[in-house]
């Protein structure tokens, strides 16, 4: 049989948000709309008012995965 080196232990991923704030999901929602309503009256192109539902719906999937990964239980750690 070969002997085989035993791998050094893997390092846990590092966590780059520890504290996730929903409070400013708000916040951004507004110059989205903004966006949105100013192409609707023709200030702006309508290529911007596409643009801006894009960002309706990236934001929507990222308050979805923010309120997510709020309020689920942590994993427990492994030994």
């Amino acid at each position: 049989m070969t002997d085989r080196k035993p791998k050094p232990p893997r390092n846990p991923r590092k966590v780059l948000i520890h504290k996730i704030n929903l409070v400013w999901y708000p916040v951004t929602l507004l110059p989205i709309l903004a966006l949105f309503l100013a192409a609707a009256y023709g200030y702006l192109p309508m290529l911007v008012g596409l643009f801006a539902v894009f960002l309706l719906f990236f934001w929507l999937f990222s308050f979805g995965f923010a309120v997510y990964s709020k309020f689920r239980k942590p994993k427990e750690p492994r030994q």
